[in-house]
């Protein structure tokens, strides 16, 4: 799941910037509608998607825009366990997730599913073998196991790579 915000901590692309001054002058119309400007907005919003879509080489009805970062984890989270729910309904987070992460795996226990936190060293790093502990101990089968790949706020890197390779020896896909 790309997300192309940069943590808020740059300013958009020159490219992404043209664009959205671009939809502010020109394509301020509804994209559903009929209507002179409304064409011109759809126009704007495809060449947009097919521009997104190009840059992470998906076809652009693959892709699918969200008013923040939040919601796209929200949307991802959520669509991968149901894409997986024939799997299990096991999450496996880290404690250091975002919080919008975090937040998601609250949602899915809400909804009736389990979540395995996999705890941290001093140094807010995880331990691969603490997420393959993980992955058998979860009370439920695991359809999706989250970790981010450095944290926003202290700057911990994490063994994404070693992770991964406990996730796929666990018959996970990647």
């Amino acid at each position: 799941m790309p997300y192309f915000d940069a943590a808020s901590s740059a300013p958009p692309h020159p490219v992404a910037r043209q664009a959205l001054l671009a939809a502010l002058d020109e394509g301020w119309g509804d994209p559903a509608r009929l209507y002179r400007e409304g064409r011109r907005a759809r126009l704007l919003l495809d060449a947009a998607r097919q521009t997104a879509a190009d840059a992470v080489g998906c076809r652009p009805d693959e892709l699918v825009f969200t008013a923040s970062g939040t919601r796209a984890v929200h949307q991802g989270i959520a669509g991968a366990l149901a894409g997986r729910r024939r799997v299990g309904r096991g999450l496996v987070v880290s404690a250091v997730e975002h919080s919008s992460v975090l937040h998601a795996a609250t949602a899915h226990t809400v909804a009736g599913g389990t979540v395995t936190e996999v705890g941290v060293d001093r140094t807010g790093r995880v331990a691969p073998a603490a997420y393959a502990d993980a992955l058998r101990g979860s009370a439920e089968p695991v359809a999706l196991a989250c970790l981010q790949s450095a944290n926003h706020e202290v700057g911990t890197e994490q063994p994404v790579a070693d992770v991964a390779e406990v996730c796929r020896a666990a018959g996970m896909p990647l």
